[in-house]
């Protein structure tokens, strides 16, 4: 009886050292490494608290200075919109490109903070 009980256990043990090994970062897997997992899982609890802060942040600018933003989308002159970029993280050398990109949709931005708001977080970093 004993010496079945090693028997399982054994193969119990090659089981679960082939299921690992087929989980190293070396080989090419579809399948995560279970032993990461739960870092896997705060790392991407951080993430999500640090992109939901800044997305409520861009919501409140948006919020407060809605018509400055729009006015300055359609070419007037101010600093508000600059700021949204920086609140959105969106690097300096593509402002131009979003900038022209907002512009094409201003009807959609005027009549929805909420669009704006996604349109700033989609360009940014």
């Amino acid at each position: 009886m004993k010496v079945k009980r090693d028997a399982m256990g054994i193969q119990r043990f090659v089981i679960l050292a082939l299921i690992l090994g087929a989980c190293t970062p070396q080989n090419a897997s579809h399948l995560p490494n279970p032993l990461l997992l739960p870092i896997y899982g705060t790392t991407s609890v951080l993430e999500n608290a640090s992109y939901n802060a800044r997305r409520g942040k861009v919501e409140r600018f948006v919020a407060a200075h809605h018509a400055q933003l729009i006015a300055e989308i359609s070419g007037a002159e101010g600093g508000h919109l600059a700021q949204a970029y920086t609140l959105a993280r969106i690097p300096e050398t593509e402002r131009g490109v979003v900038t022209s990109r907002l512009r094409a949709d201003l009807a959609q931005y005027r009549h929805s903070q909420d669009a704006l708001v996604v349109a700033l977080m989609v360009h940014g970093a």
